[in-house]
């Protein structure tokens, strides 16, 4: 990227004021080209969206993409859509912008490979200029839909606009573009929505954009909507039921229930604060078919490489990782002798019992003795359940390596276990189970952890408390895997006295503690392994009391979670 020198500042400043016919105001967004020159073609689109439209009801739209990971591309997009309805409405008055935007698309369209799968802006670019030259295109049918819906039309107005884009980016990417800034300073929530969050924390001010970059001066889109409260209500999406269902079947696994099942499950579960939500059980099997395009393409493949990460992880360290493994072990197995009722059994040796002795006379059983054992650990069962949404993308390593280490100490044990994970999206709360109580040789699946959405913590235990309700064995523990920072884009219903809650601060947490106080009603021990930052600490105690422990490191995870498996298995 070349250097900016403030003279090409001030011309993409003035081209942007003189095509909006205003200057009162200090431009937030300008491009460059590759030789940080002004250009002159998109100073005059950024001014003329200044003109046209309502630039304070757009920015927070603008405003939503700061957090996610692939930011860039939804920016790109967005203005993509607005280039061609600011066009038609401004080349009536500007003949001049006909043979600018002809030079443009022909650079854009030399410059770009039409077979960029891994990049779905730069597809969509190179076919939208094809399409102002005229140019026969090839697309799949996918990003064709896509590129229609994203051409806005200069029939429509800024409040249309907004809308559009909000439903165009739920569809396509699951991604709310409400804007809504948290008050609440006792949680100190981030403002995060849907999707993937960006690891990096803050934007660099000057990014890629068309032929060259451009320049986001103060924090991507200026402050000035960061500073209000805004509340854009948007739909979650405009997908029928059976095709968000679908869609949800491509992205996260095929569901293990039937529709009937399913909706009978939703029935009994999703109910009061939950009852505008879905599930989806699945053990993430996919089909390579129902990924349509270069966009979806590209989220697997990021996908897979943490699944390569989360195996890195574990076997960069694994001497360190086999004694965790052993030293929890040892501790499980301890308690389980130690605290499980002994109880009469017939053997083969032991204390003679003279009423079974005709037995071996007449029946040829040899189990005539009586001896005292532990029950037996198949009266056990475990459920780990790893939150999976996107608060936790920098700790994926890690947690998938705790859910490791406690499930291959319980296959040790020979206790029954089941390990999901949890997440939820566009009103769906998703349970990925890596292993069932008769897998016990799956659990290399559990690397296959990766973060996704936001999370519904209330329905995610609610959940899982029915499926252990519907297992055999007498005694239960619950073990979850959390930064206890429940989020969800679906409200908690309003009632007769109250309106809608946003699922997140404290009304959250209340759900949280209230699932969890549920669970242990039925007998369900549950305690939490926490893994997330210290202002979240009092969460997780609100919602725990002291069944919670927080793990540094991995060389305290036998000390500490042996010691809360000891406390469930004492009490039981």
């Amino acid at each position: 990227m070349k250097e900016v020198t403030d003279f090409q500042k001030r011309r993409a400043v003035n081209i942007i004021w003189n095509a909006a016919r205003d200057y009162g105001f200090q431009p937030d967004f300008k491009v460059y080209d590759d030789q940080g020159q002004a250009d002159l073609y998109w100073n005059t689109i950024v001014g003329a969206v200044r003109r046209h439209y309502d630039y304070s009801k757009l920015e927070p739209v603008f405003l939503s993409f700061q957090d996610y990971e692939d930011s860039d591309t939804y920016e790109g997009l967005l203005w993509l859509g607005l280039e061609n309805c600011v066009y038609l409405k401004e080349v009536g008055e500007r003949p001049a912008l006909k043979d600018l935007r002809r030079d443009y698309a022909e650079k854009i369209v030399s410059s770009i490979s039409p077979v960029t799968q891994d990049d779905l802006l730069s597809n969509l670019e190179w076919a939208h200029y094809n399409r102002v030259l005229g140019n026969d295109v090839r697309m799949n049918g996918y990003d064709r839909k896509l590129l229609d819906d994203l051409e806005f039309s200069p029939d429509l107005d800024t409040d249309q606009i907004v809308e559009k884009a909000g439903e165009l980016f739920m569809q396509w990417f699951q991604i709310n573009t409400e804007y809504h800034k948290r008050k609440k300073k006792e949680f100190h929530l981030k403002d995060f929505l849907m999707g993937k969050r960006s690891s990096s924390g803050t934007k660099k001010r000057y990014r890629r954009f068309g032929l060259g970059f451009a320049d986001h001066p103060k924090n991507i889109y200026g402050g000035s909507a960061a500073g209000q409260d805004r509340d854009f209500h948007m739909p979650l999406t405009k997908m029928t039921d059976e095709e968000l269902y679908d869609f949800m079947q491509g992205k996260f696994g095929k569901d293990l229930y039937s529709s009937e099942q399913r909706r009978a499950l939703e029935r009994q579960v999703c109910t009061g604060n939950h009852q505008n939500c879905h599930l989806l059980i699945t053990k993430g099997e996919v089909s390579a078919e129902k990924i349509e395009n270069g966009f979806e393409a590209l989220q697997k493949q990021r996908e897979a490489a943490q699944v390569v990460k989360n195996r890195e992880y574990y076997e960069a360290d694994k001497v360190r990782n086999r004694i965790a493994i052993a030293r929890l072990t040892s501790k499980i197995q301890n308690s389980v002798l130690l605290h499980l009722t002994p109880s009469p059994v017939r053997a083969d040796t032991g204390k003679l019992k003279g009423k079974f002795v005709w037995q071996a006379l007449y029946t040829n059983e040899h189990r005539i003795f009586e001896k005292t054992e532990q029950d037996s650990t198949g009266d056990l069962s475990v459920d780990i359940l790893l939150d999976a949404s996107t608060s936790q993308k920098s700790r994926q390593e890690i947690v998938s390596t705790q859910g490791y280490l406690i499930a291959e100490s319980l296959k040790r044990c020979g206790i029954p276990y089941r390990v999901m994970s949890f997440c939820s999206m566009t009103g769906y709360t998703i349970l990925h189970i890596f292993n069932d109580y008769n897998e016990p040789n799956r659990n290399d699946r559990i690397f296959d952890y990766v973060s996704n959405g936001c999370n519904r913590d209330g329905l995610a235990i609610r959940a899982a408390h029915h499926l252990m309700n519907h297992s055999t064995y007498d005694h239960k523990i619950l073990i979850i895997l959390s930064d206890v920072k429940p989020n969800d884009v679906v409200q908690i219903p309003g009632n007769g006295q109250r309106e809608q809650i946003p699922y997140e601060d404290q009304a959250g947490l209340q759900d949280v503690a209230t699932e969890v106080r549920r669970a242990r009603a039925d007998r369900i021990s549950v305690i939490c392994v926490f893994t997330g930052e210290d202002e979240d600490v009092a969460s997780a105690k609100l919602v725990y009391g002291q069944d919670f422990a927080r793990i540094r490191s991995i060389d305290q995870m036998a000390d500490t979670v042996g010691k809360l498996l000891q406390n469930q298995i004492r009490n039981l």
